[in-house]
This record gives structure tokens, sequence and C-alpha cells, in this order.
């Protein structure tokens, strides 16, 4: 009988092969369970946990879980690029809806789906084996400016909270802890809410003041959009379609702006806008944002006497004329406290700009 070398081979090898098995085998039975890390969004545009620490190449379940009343995602992102992830998430428009507001890029590592109110999302995460500090951000428009966190992956001490860069300003300083969501209902005012609104961009936000008027910012434009009275929001169909129908606008639109009203220089010329965020004061929003290079700041409040908003503006060091086109075709009264007007534009000096207000309120009478 002819025995083929290669099975002799193969036999020849099976005592070592034998003799490995019991090795594998312990290597698997004393292989360290997966560590969960459970992360909650909450009311405020926050994750209950802004940092946590890893081994690198550790794996980790993650677990998100939206408390809050608006929808959340999560994106994992390589170091340093969290903000360009949130710019690019901006830029998809539409199309963001679909693709959870998750744009195709090689700096985004890991991602959970847009969760709606009340849903939680569980994934596997495969820390780098690069040590570093790796940003996870909520990219749904309007979010990513204050709602983030960062895994430090490392097997050394994370750096005291207060100093830590890498958590937004208004958590350093402070042990993170859970906060339970507020449920909608008794609504109170003054409020905000993130939410698909007709006639304007997908970032944009609603803020319900006191004196039941409300109005509409669009973050992705840096804009006011439009003022209504009698109500607020009704959500029945964004929550009936899963977050893809409109909120639909309680009461009456009574002033819009088609375009951004405001200019740096030549008042022909159209500003490049950035937007930085909002802070929150007595509950209502001071938004901040860029407009050629220089930082503004936009608060409204309501009036109390008749339906409109006073809205205080601040140029910060302008170093040129600003311009506010004034309104028209409308049927409200604009008055102001600074500056002057030339022609449809109120202008201001530099240390006019630096504050004024606008008070914008409905008329009987077309301007």
């Amino acid at each position: 009988m002819r025995i083929n070398p290669k099975l002799l081979a193969v036999v020849g090898l099976l005592p070592a092969l034998l003799f490995m098995l019991p090795s594998f085998i312990g290597q698997q039975s004393s292989k360290q369970p997966i560590r969960n890390i459970q992360i909650k969004a909450i009311s405020g545009l926050q994750y209950d946990q802004v940092r946590f620490k890893v081994a690198p190449g550790e794996i980790v379940h993650i677990t998100l879980i939206n408390t809050d009343e608006m929808a959340h995602n999560m994106v994992i992102t390589v170091p340093n690029k969290r903000e360009e992830v949130v710019a690019l998430a901006l830029k998809m428009g539409e199309e963001g809806q679909n693709k959870n507001f998750v744009p195709q890029s090689d700096f985004v590592l890991a991602s959970s789906p847009v969760l709606l109110p009340g849903s939680t999302y569980s994934f596997n995460f495969t820390a780098p084996k690069e040590e570093g500090i790796y940003p996870y951000v909520c990219t749904y428009p309007g979010h990513g400016a204050v709602m983030y966190g960062a895994i430090y992956v490392t097997n050394e001490m994370m750096p005291p909270l207060a100093n830590d860069s890498h958590v937004p300003p208004q958590r350093r300083g402070e042990q993170t802890k859970q906060k339970e969501a507020e449920h909608p209902y008794p609504a109170t005012f003054p409020r905000m809410y993130r939410s698909f609104l007709p006639d304007t961009g997908p970032a944009s936000i609603a803020v319900g003041m006191t004196n039941q008027l409300s109005y509409c910012w669009d973050a992705g434009a840096c804009r006011f959009r439009y003022l209504w009275k009698d109500g607020f929001i009704d959500l029945s169909r964004h929550w009936g379609g899963k977050g893809k129908e409109l909120a639909d606008i309680v009461g009456t639109i009574f002033y819009r702006e088609e375009n951004m009203p405001f200019r740096v220089g030549p008042h022909k010329e159209m500003p490049e806008s950035e937007y930085i965020g909002y802070v929150l004061e007595d509950h209502y929003p001071t938004f901040k944002y860029r407009l050629n290079g220089v930082e503004v700041e936009e608060r409204i409040r309501p009036t109390l006497d008749k339906a409109g908003m006073y809205r205080q503006i601040s140029f910060k060091d302008p170093n040129d004329i600003v311009w506010y086109q004034m309104p028209r075709g409308q049927q409200v009264e604009v008055d102001f406290d600074q500056g002057k007007l030339e022609g449809q534009y109120l202008k201001l000096s530099p240390s006019e700009a630096s504050s004024f207000t606008l008070t914008i309120a409905e008329s009987k009478q077309k301007i």
C-alpha cells in the first residue's frame, strides 16, 4: 500500500495540534467579558455621561437611551474631527434624515441611528489601538455644537473634569449625574423645541415665549425665520410619522424674514454665516453666530402690550458699518434704539452695533 506523503505530514503534526488545543480553549475561557457602557440623551441637548475611559483595543457594548423629548443620535469620530463631522451632517440637507444624519466620512468610526424619544439602541465599539481622545456627538441638525462627549482611549488617568476641554463647558466642574427627562405636559413657557418645521431648514428650533408668542430660528442658516401668535407647535403628526412629518404651527404667522437682514460692511453683499450655538438665560435662548467672522449674539423676548418681539442684537468689535434691512410688504411696525435710516436700511456705527434693540410688532398698516 502506498501512503500519501502529505497525509503523513498531517499525521505527524497531530500530537503538536493536540498539545496546542487545551491552551487555545483555556485562552478563550479566560477572555474578559465585554464591558457595558450606558449613555442617556437627556433634556437640554446633553448626554448624561460626557466622558468615559476604555483601554486601547478594548471592545465595549454601548447602549444609547433617549430619555429626552427630542430625537438624537450618537456618532463616534476620530480625534479632533467632531466639528467637521457635524458640519458634514448639516450639509446633508434632506438626504440626512434618511441616513440618520451620519455623513459618509473616514472621520466616523461608529454611530447609532437617530432615536426617537423613549427609544434605545446598542452597538459594540472596538476602541482603536492608538491612544487618544475620540469624540462622540449628536449630529442631528442643531445639536452638535453643544451635545457631545469624549472617549478616552488610554491606560492613563483622565484629566480633572474642570480642566477638560473635550466636554461641553457647562458640564465642566460638576459631577456627571443622571437627569430625568421632562415630560412636555403640562407645557410651561418659555420653552424651546427642535423639530422639523414648515418653511424653514432642517436645523430649525421653535421657541415658545410667554404672551402666546412663538418664533422659529434656523440654526443651519443662522437666522430668524418667522414669528407667530396664539400658540406654539403641535407635534402629533411629527411623532405619529416616526419623526419624518413636519410639526404643525399652532396660531397665526404674522411676520417672516426671507433672507438674512444683517450686513457687515457693504450693505448689498450677503455675509458669510457660521453657527456657534446658544446659551439659556431664564429659559430664553441667546443664539450665537458669526457674520463675515464677526461674532453676533441675538436674544428675542416677547412684547407685552401687543403681538411682537424685542430683538436684542450685539455685534462684537465689527470694525465696520453694520446694516439692518428693514422689512417690506408686511403688516408690522419696526422701532429701533440705535442708528439711523438710509433708504431701506438701518445704518449702525460699530459702537452702535455693539448693542441695539429692534422692536417688531404686528400692525394694521402694511409697510
